[in-house]
């Protein structure tokens, strides 16, 4: 079968640091955007991209590790990383939420979020408690599914025709029913993982052997010229990996080593800044301003201020949490890297 064969300088083992950054750029990207959103601004910078970013990495890792370890193995570890930190944070922003502002939930949908499937359920569902938590629905769905991939992970033309059909059924189908924020947060992010996956292939083998194949031309088909026929596309994947060459090969080489480890420190302590810190960026700033500064409550700087305080807050509350949920990790030991 005739073959693509793309080829990198040398392979990569073991931990990329640049994967490390890019996930300090990422939730940077978003704090920006939620920043944005509570200044009033439009949204110019994009930064809603981070969670690309965020989508293609965790394929790209998941394929560099590219661990001979069992299903129920892997589940346990994914696990232990995702929902202890974010049963943590649910349950203190439902009591926040409760008890200062007498905001309420029904049991179907705080069953829903403590199962971490309330996205599939549709716009309400997926944003009633906090905004970001929709996405926990999306990265514990793409983990299940990886599980089915990782024989496929050598056939990349199989890899991108199953990303394409994985893709385009939610998004039809919430673009149908007028689930227009689960179509533009879900369903269009979902071609980064696979692509990331694709990508850490290339990353971790130094070369890629991209078969050129019915599936590939199927998957070609369903990924550019399905959509066109809804009216969309998959546009958020192009901006993710826009904002990763940029950083990548446009100011990465640029940058001094101090700024690699900061980006680094902020990419290990994401996932729980992306948990915390919008509640801390909005309904915090606005509830302290509103009922300890009502003289400067409207003042655009005093609510900057306050960015920037719960900025810090969710960082130092993200390291806490961090350091403190870290030891569950080590409950399910990892299976040695395949060679």
């Amino acid at each position: 079968m005739t073959a693509l064969r793309i080829a990198l300088p040398a392979p990569v083992r073991g931990r990329v640091a640049a994967l490390d950054e890019l996930k300090g750029v990422a939730i940077l990207l978003v704090m920006l955007y939620h920043a944005e959103g509570v200044l009033g601004l439009p949204n110019r910078s994009h930064g809603d991209a981070g969670v690309d970013i965020f989508l293609i990495v965790s394929g790209m890792a998941l394929a560099l590790a590219a661990r001979a370890e069992g299903a129920g193995r892997f589940l346990a570890r994914r696990f232990l990383r995702i929902y202890p930190a974010y049963w943590l944070a649910l349950t203190v922003i439902l009591w926040a939420r409760a008890h200062y502002f007498s905001e309420h939930f029904s049991g179907t949908v705080i069953g829903l979020h403590y199962l971490g499937i309330h996205a599939w359920f549709g716009d309400i569902e997926a944003i009633a408690i906090s905004d970001p938590f929709w996405f926990i629905t999306l990265i514990v769905s793409l983990y299940v599914l990886y599980l089915p991939l990782r024989p496929l992970l050598a056939r990349p033309d199989l890899v991108f025709l199953l990303g394409a059909v994985v893709a385009l059924v939610p998004t039809v189908l919430f673009l149908q029913a007028g689930q227009l924020r689960e179509f533009s947060h879900v369903g269009l992010r979902i071609p980064g993982f696979f692509l990331g996956l694709v990508l850490g292939r290339l990353v971790r083998d130094g070369q890629l052997d991209l078969p050129l194949s019915p599936a590939l031309g199927l998957a070609a088909f369903t990924f550019f010229f399905v959509p066109y026929l809804f009216n969309f596309i998959f546009s958020t994947t192009y901006l993710g990996i826009g904002f990763m060459g940029l950083y990548a090969l446009g100011l990465r080489p640029f940058l001094s080593a101090g700024t690699g480890r900061v980006l680094s420190f902020l990419g290990e302590h994401s996932f729980e800044l992306y948990l915390i810190h919008q509640p801390l960026m909005r309904e915090c700033n606005f509830y302290v301003l509103w009922t300890y500064f009502p003289g400067v409550r409207n003042q655009t700087a005093a609510v900057l201020a306050g960015l920037l305080v719960a900025a810090g807050g969710a960082l130092g509350i993200a390291v806490i949490l961090h350091r403190l949920l870290r030891p569950l990790a080590l409950l399910v030991p990892r299976e040695p890297a395949a060679a």
